[in-house]
C-alpha cells in the first residue's frame, strides 16, 4: 500500500532537513570559533596533508593513502614525511620568499651534501666569496680569524670555525688548489644573488650589484675563458629561482650579440627552484619551431594532472650545438630540462657531461617530485608538500630516486685544482 504525501509535508519534511543542516554548519562553526590557535594550524595542516600529500607507497606500487591513525603517530613523532616537505612558521617562510628572490647571507661557498671534506662544489654569485676570488675546485685548508689559524681538515671543523666569527667581521680563508694554496679575505654579510655567469674567449659577463645587492649584468675580461673556441660560449645557470630567467635571457642576448653559435651550458650544482621559471628557461633550448613544447607533466594523488609547457617559442636558430655539464647536485628542475632536451633532441647523449659523484656513479640527483606551499590565511605560516611526481614530457619516464646518465665516454672524475668536465665539453665542439 503506497502512503499518501502532500506537498505541504514534502515542504515540512525539507524544512526540518534544511534547519538540521543549518544547525549542523551552525554548531560546526561555533566549535571552530572556540578552537585554540594551535587545534586550528593542526586541523589545517592534516587537511593539507589527507588532501595534497602525494607519495608512493612502496608495499603496494600505489600512493600512500594516510589513516587517521597514521596521522596521529605522525604529528606525535613529530610529522616524519619526506624530506622535502616541511612547515614555516611566518617568520621563516618570509626568509624562504626572501631566498626565492635571491637575498642570501653568508660567504656564498656551497659543498656537496653529506660531504665530510671541504671541496668547494660551486660558488654563488655576487657573494663575498666570488667577489674575493675564490673558484670552484679547491679544497679550504685553514680559517684565519683574529689572529688565529684554524685548520680545516674536515667540513664539520670548517663549520665550527666559522660559527666563531661574527657577521660581518673580516676573516681569511687558505683555499688549496692542486698544489698550491692561496689566502682569500673576505665577510659573511647580506647579499643578493645572481645566478648567471658568461665566459668566451675574449670577455665574460657577470651579474654584481654595488654593495652586493640588485646584481646587473655587465662586461667582465677577468671572467674570460681562453680555452674556449672563437665560436664557443660558456653559461653557467645555478638556480631556477625568480631573477635567473632574466639574467640567463640577458646572457644568451650577450651571446648572440658576440657572434657565438655554440653552448656550453654548466648545469653542475643546479639544484632546481621553481616549475614556472623552468617552464620559462626550457623555451630558450628546446627546438620545436612555432609550437610550444610540453616540457614536463605533473601527476599528484588525486585531482587532474599539470601540463608545463614552454614559455612561448623563445629558441634561436643561431644557436647551432650545445653542450650540458651536470653531476649529483644537478636536481628538480635542471634534471627537467635536461630530461626536456634530450626527448626533443636538442642534444644527445654524446652532449650530456656528468661528473663521477663519491660512490663513482655518474648520474644526476634523482629529483622527480614537486612540492606545493600552502600558506595559513590567518596565521601566516606555511606548509610545504611534496604533491606531484614529475614525468618527462613523455608522460611515462620519472626520474625520482634513478637520475638521468649518459653515455661511458662522458662520465667525468672530478680532479682537485682542474675542471676535466668542462675539458670534455670543450673537447666535444671541436
Amino acid at each position: 500500500m503506497k502512503r499518501n504525501v502532500t506537498p505541504k509535508k514534502i515542504l515540512l519534511s525539507l524544512s526540518g532537513i534544511a534547519l538540521a543542516a543549518i544547525l549542523f554548519f551552525a554548531g560546526y562553526f561555533t566549535f571552530y570559533l572556540t578552537m585554540s590557535r594551535e587545534e586550528k594550524y593542526l586541523l589545517w595542516a592534516a587537511r593539507r596533508i589527507e588532501d595534497g600529500y602525494t607519495v608512493y607507497d612502496e608495499a603496494t606500487g600505489g600512493y600512500k593513502e594516510y589513516t587517521a591513525e597514521e596521522m596521529v603517530k605522525a604529528l606525535l613523532a613529530g610529522l616524519p614525511l619526506d624530506r622535502y616537505s616541511a612547515f614555516y612558521s611566518e617568520t621563516e617562510y618570509a626568509d624562504v620568499v626572501a631566498t626565492s628572490r635571491g637575498n642570501q647571507f653568508g660567504a656564498g661557498l656551497t659543498f656537496a651534501v653529506g660531504a665530510e671534506d671541504t671541496l668547494i662544489v660551486s660558488v654563488i654569485g655576487n657573494s663575498p666569496a666570488e667577489r674575493a676570488g675564490i673558484e670552484a675546485g679547491g679544497r679550504v685548508a685553514a680559517l684565519e680569524y683574529g689572529g688565529a689559524r684554524l685548520e680545516t681538515d674536515t667540513y664539520a671543523a670548517l663549520k665550527d670555525a666559522l660559527s666563531r666569527v661574527p657577521a660581518n667581521e673580516r676573516f681569511a680563508l687558505y683555499v688549496s688548489y692542486g698544489g698550491e694554496t692561496a689566502r682569500y679575505e673576505l665577510r659573511r654579510e647580506s647579499f643578493r644573488e645572481s645566478y648567471v655567469r658568461y665566459a668566451d674567449c675574449g670577455t665574460g659577463y657577470l651579474f654584481r650589484g654595488e654593495g652586493l645587492n640588485d646584481p646587473a649584468g655587465a662586461p667582465a675580461e677577468e671572467a674570460r675563458m681562453e680555452a674556449l673556441g672563437g665560436d664557443t660560449a660558456y653559461i653557467s645557470f645555478s638556480s631556477f629561482m625568480y631573477p635567473a630567467a632574466d639574467q640567463l635571457a640577458e646572457a644568451m642576448a650577450f651571446m648572440f650579440q658576440r657572434g657565438k653559435s655554440r653552448l656550453i651550458f654548466d648545469l653542475r650544482g643546479n639544484g632546481g627552484g621553481y616549475m614556472d621559471v623552468f617552464a620559462e628557461v626550457a623555451g630558450r633550448f628546446l627546438p620545436v619551431g612555432e609550437e610550444k613544447a610540453l616540457a614536463a607533466v605533473a601527476k599528484p594523488k588525486k585531482g587532474k594532472e599539470t601540463e608545463f609547457y614552454a614559455s612561448g617559442n623563445l629558441y634561436d636558430a643561431r644557436l647551432e650545438e650545445i653542450v650540458v655539464l651536470a653531476d649529483g647536485g644537478t636536481a628538480s628542475a635542471a634534471e627537467c630540462l635536461i630530461g626536456a632536451m634530450l626527448h626533443y633532441g636538442a642534444i644527445g647523449k654524446e652532449s650530456l657531461v656528468i661528473v663521477r659523484g663519491a660512490d663513482g656513479a655518474a648520474h644526476t640527483y634523482g629529483k622527480g617530485i614537486m612540492q606545493t606551499t600552502y600558506t595559513h590565511p590567518l596565521f601566516g605560516g606555511a606548509l610545504k608538500l611534496t604533491t606531484a611526481y614529475v614525468y618527462l614530457p613523455d608522460g611515462v619516464t620519472c626520474i625520482h630516486g634513478r637520475g638521468i646518465f649518459t653515455a661511458a665516454e662522458n662520465e667525468i672524475d672530478p680532479k682537485d685544482g682542474e675542471d676535466p668536465a668542462l675539458l670534455r665539453a670543450i673537447e666535444i665542439l671541436r
